[in-house]
């Protein structure tokens, strides 16, 4: 069922009808914190700013105040404050679509202006207009940066009225393609004085003005970043979508709309050092609590709790986020110390702003909701529509509001429902509200803003700056020292042994330091054994590019290899890759080994031992085990490097060094099977001897003492396999080796095992590890009649892909078809392409008799013949199994099956005339984000998926059901798109005509008579 999703993936909101309120007059009004007895009755606005204000519903100890409201602000999407105390406001006036043909743009940058100091905007200036969707800004010197696609502008004032009469296009070729919502925004200035913008997933070509003769930077679904003298420029890891913040320590977090809080743990600069290594993830969703939607960006999602009557339009989004963005860690005090270390978010569709507590784990960080059942602020009003945080110089968090009925963007919109919204409804309004402590009064605030802006009175006070208490204040320090002429920068030395520094002004010094060349190899030994994790953490980055010729300073990490704290382990084993000291693979070892359980560690680990490989081997080898599982992990994914990256000479030799080990039989195992499946992609032979046999020569002893262990280790892996007290992983483990030995010898045990006494998980592991094998009975038997009638979704799907992953197979699949013991409709239509279009002439012309052409004429009249069910009348309730039965498998509704395709909760807005058109047409509309991808690799496998992550070395395809699957890209041989659907093709031959009238109803949300199991429609 192809259906537009409609997801909201909103950073910025749609304008609505209304007039122009005025602005109100006297103090803030403040709101309680500590919420109400029972949920309040949601409201449909406008309401006044007053009004909005008595809507909210805060947590426990804090005061909302309104600080500016339209017509001193419109349309509000991001805001920064200067060193004077100047607001700079980016109104994005213009969203969704712009003004009409022939009309100048709609988007500013406003400066707001508290003259009376009351803490209320009260004075505005057009700083810069004629913009078309600005969407972030940053002060910098006597100017503002604005992303403001497809330009990033550096808006000048050189005459200090308030007004910029300069425009610099600093970087151009930002993508426009998309909606005005994914574009480049948010510019931060992070801890090592790069400035950061997000991609908004769009990416772009992009140029320096200032540097014409350098080669264009070309990049998709990641980040950028620069220079602010714009010296140095570069795409970067991340990929968020509209949110973009620093932790003290200089982590960068992100956002998406289903994810309020991501870690960009693991930049993929260190992932090319090492080309043998399939680890193709640079980003971690933080929050523990996510709908198991298994689709990575469109599916799972972090829980929340709104209190108004918005609703989201996907099904499987209920109850979570599906707009998240503004991503903000809380690093200031005037709010409770709760708050500390946590990460913010908006969710303009639930009316809300959310938190989050972040734990560290590993590498990386859990987000946990602090508040149980309730949401930091939300508001019954449909119109609030926070969807941007920041601090500013009292410390306060700030947050803008577009104040918007509509919230969704044309482009997420099936055009059933464009063509009944009003996108232009409503210009004019917007707010900006202040959280603060409740226990903090107007002059305190006060007290603590003029505190920072008296210190801003150049070079020594913005030292000064460095070791305020204030995050906000720290950051305007780095900011000023940044921009400031590089000769200045000798006071920042003595600062160094201050004891007022704190953690996070020590960092920002150390690096002001490095960006002016003052950085001595003394001063970093001297980080690297800081009392404070965070500080030796970045000891550890600026030690990189210092190892040559400084063996004092290799010397000096050593012990962080043993460091008690998980984070700067990590960053060891990555440094580690600089200094090229072979000594120190032990040391790696004994960490893998330690932490285990962290995948970000493992990955770590082997970005830095490329080329010494084997010696790593033999350490790990004589490490002692940790937790089984995890040990295994780590074993699989050596393996995986060994076959990689070991010339054919050195094969035997690594194979005795793991046989002849004293690791369990799943450990040893796992090592050779990950080698294994490595040795396939390099062409080893497959043919009718094993894998790993077929490595070994005939005639020499040590082969056939090697062969000897193998067949002794196989057979233990059959115990293991069969022993259903065993623990899952350690049975596929085993299962996995069994699918590179000799069918003759292990085919029988592991075909009983695709049984459906076995677990699904059982079952699968069997099948893949026979599709790995060349043996014609294989087909045969996986595809009979009886077999394939019991099996389960995931079990057929994995059938499937098993026969359509090794092409020795293929005949055996036609023949089933043929003989109709596998349905055609069983083959979608992309998989029928690869079939009617495949190198192997006997394979295509079977395949043409047996699909025949599918144009679009032959589609529409049995489109035609297929309307004949809509005018019976529907069975909701078994409607619901033939969904269950038919759909299921990539598509969510009601909270149940798998979310691969599209979610059809959106669906029931559709006239069940187009929701039978997507069935029966699946290509009709392919949702954007959703495209498959063909990839066929040099071992002669073919793959086929959505592309869900990617980086420079390797690619992971999300396959039915869920299934992920890496690959080398140097193992690829071609990597397509396609403009199929995944969806099967003639999927109306699957049910009669009762049953597709039963379906429809469902799909619509109709209610109605069942005969199924006592359900009355939809549950």
């Amino acid at each position: 069922m192809r259906v537009v999703l409609l997801a909201l993936l909103i950073s910025i909101v749609v304008v609505l009808n209304g007039t122009a309120l005025a602005e109100p007059t006297g103090a803030p009004t403040p709101v309680a914190g500590g919420g109400t007895a029972q949920k309040p009755a949601p409201i449909d606005g406008p309401l006044s700013p007053p009004q909005a204000l008595q809507s909210f519903a805060v947590a426990g100890q804090l005061r909302v105040e309104l600080v500016a409201s339209e017509p001193l602000v419109d349309s509000p999407v991001a805001i920064a404050f200067d060193e004077q105390g100047f607001l700079y406001v980016a109104e994005n006036r213009g969203y969704p679509n712009g003004p009409p043909a022939g009309e100048p743009p709609l988007g500013r940058i406003a400066r707001l202006a508290d003259t009376d100091g009351d803490g209320r905007f009260d004075q505005r200036t057009d700083f810069a207009t004629d913009l078309t969707f600005p969407n972030g800004v940053m002060p910098w010197r006597d100017g503002v940066i604005v992303t403001c696609a497809p330009e990033i502008l550096f808006l000048r004032d050189t005459d200090g009225d308030g007004r910029a009469d300069q425009r610099h296009v600093w970087f151009t070729g930002f993508s426009t393609a998309g909606s005005t919502q994914l574009r480049v925004s948010h510019p931060t200035l992070g801890v090592d004085n790069w400035i950061y913008v997000t991609s908004g997933l769009t990416g772009g070509n992009i140029t320096c003005p200032a540097h014409p003769v350098r080669p264009l930077i070309k990049f998709g679904r990641s980040d950028f970043r620069f220079r602010p003298d714009l010296s140095e420029y570069e795409s970067c890891d991340g990929g968020g979508q509209y949110g973009l913040c620093f932790d003290d320590a200089g982590r960068r977090f992100i956002c998406y709309n289903r994810v309020p809080v991501q870690h960009v743990v693991l930049p993929s600069r260190y992932l090319r050092r090492n080309l043998h290594l399939a680890f193709s993830e640079t980003v971690e969703n933080c929050p523990t609590d996510l709908t198991p939607e298994p689709l990575a960006g469109h599916g799972q999602g972090a829980r929340l709790f709104p209190i108004s009557a918005n609703v989201t339009t996907a099904d499987s989004h209920a109850g979570t986020f599906t707009a998240a963005c503004g991503v903000f860690v809380w690093r200031d005090g005037s709010l409770p110390a709760l708050y500390a270390g946590g990460a913010f978010s908006c969710d303009p569709t639930g009316n809300l702003v959310h938190f989050d507590k972040l734990t560290p784990r590993g590498a990386t960080f859990t987000a946990q909701p602090a508040l149980a059942g309730r949401e930091f602020l939300a508001s019954t009003d449909n119109w609030f529509r926070p969807v941007f945080l920041t601090s500013g110089p009292d410390e306060a968090l700030y947050i803008c509001d577009m104040y918007r009925k509509t919230i969704e963007h044309p482009d997420y919109l099936p055009a059933e429902i464009r063509k009944r919204t009003d996108f232009d409804s409503g210009r004019g309004m917007g707010r900006i509200w202040r959280v603060v402590d409740a226990g903090l009064t107007r002059r305190d605030l006060s007290e603590k803003q003029r505190l920072v802006l008296r210190l801003v009175k150049g070079g020594a006070s913005a030292v000064d700056l460095l070791k305020a208490d204030g995050a906000w204040a720290r950051d305007l320090g780095q900011r000023l020292l940044l921009a400031e002429d590089p000769t200045r920068q000798t006071m920042l030395l003595p600062v160094l042994t201050d004891e007022k520094l704190s953690d996070a002004g020590l960092i920002r010094v150390l690096r002001l330091l490095e960006a002016r060349h003052k950085l001595d190899d003394a001063t970093i030994t001297h980080a690297l054994a800081d009392k404070s994790p965070a500080v030796r953490e970045q000891a550890l980055q600026l030690a990189e590019g210092r190892f040559v010729g400084s063996h004092a300073l290799v010397d000096a990490i050593r012990p962080l290899a043993e460091d008690a704290d998980p984070r700067v382990r990590f960053q060891w084993a990555l440094t580690l890759g600089a200094a090229g000291d072979a000594t120190m693979i032990p040391a790696l070892a004994h960490l893998a080994v330690r932490d285990a359980e962290d995948r970000w560690l493992r990955a770590a680990v082997f970005s830095s031992i490329a080329g010494r490989e084997r010696a790593f081997l033999h350490e790990l080898l004589a490490e002692q085990s940790g937790d089984g599982q995890d040990i295994e992990q780590l074993c699989g994914e050596l393996g995986r490097l060994l076959g990689a990256s070991q010339p054919v000479e050195a094969w035997s030799a690594v194979l005795a060094q793991i046989l002849d080990s004293k690791r369990t039989t799943t450990e040893r195992a796992a090592i050779i099977t990950g080698m294994a499946d490595a040795l396939r992609s390099r062409t080893a032979s497959r043919g009718s001897s094993s894998v790993l046999t077929s490595v070994l020569s005939d005639d020499d002893t040590t082969s056939k003492r090697l062969r000897e262990q193998l067949t002794a280790l196989v057979d233990d892996a059959v115990v293991v396999a069969t022993d259903t007290t065993s623990d899952s992983a350690s049975r596929k483990t085993a299962i996995a080796l069994l699918g590179h030995w000799d069918f003759p010898k292990v085919g029988d045990t592991l075909l009983a095992l695709v049984d459906p006494a076995q677990p699904v998980e059982m079952q699968a592991a069997a099948v893949h590890a026979l599709g790995g094998m060349q043996h014609e009975p294989i087909s045969a038997a996986l595809l009979s009649a009886d077999r394939f009638a019991v099996y389960s979704p995931a079990v057929r799907e994995e059938v499937l892909a098993t026969m359509f992953s090794n092409k020795s197979h293929l005949p055996g699949l036609l023949q089933a078809i043929e003989a109709g013991a596998v349905p055609a409709g069983a083959v979608d239509s992309l998989r029928r392409k690869q079939l009617t279009e495949h190198s192997d002439p006997i394979i295509r012309e079977r395949a043409a008799k047996m699909f025949g052409l599918n144009t679009a004429t032959d589609r529409g009249r049995v489109y035609d013949d297929c309307k004949a069910a809509l005018s019976l009348t529907p069975d909701v309730g078994n409607g619901r199994v033939v969904f269950k039965k038919h759909c299921a498998n990539c598509h969510r509704l009601d909270r149940e099956g798998f979310a691969v395709g599209p979610d059809l909760f959106g669906i029931r807005n559709q006239p069940k005339e187009t929701i039978l058109l997507h069935i029966v047409v699946p290509e009709h509309e392919i949702t954007q984000g959703f495209a498959a991808y063909t990839v066929e690799t040099k071992d002669g496998r073919t793959l086929t998926g959505l592309l869900a992550s990617e980086t420079p070395v390797s690619i992971t395809l999300r396959q039915p059901l869920g299934k992920e699957e890496t690959v080398l890209r140097s193992d690829i041989e071609i990597l397509l798109a396609s403009k199929l659907s995944l969806m099967p093709q003639e999927f109306e031959k699957a049910m009669n005509r009762q049953e597709l009238a039963d379906l429809l109803a469902y799909l619509k949300g109709e209610s109605g008579p069942s005969t199924v199991g006592g359900i009355a429609g939809p549950q």
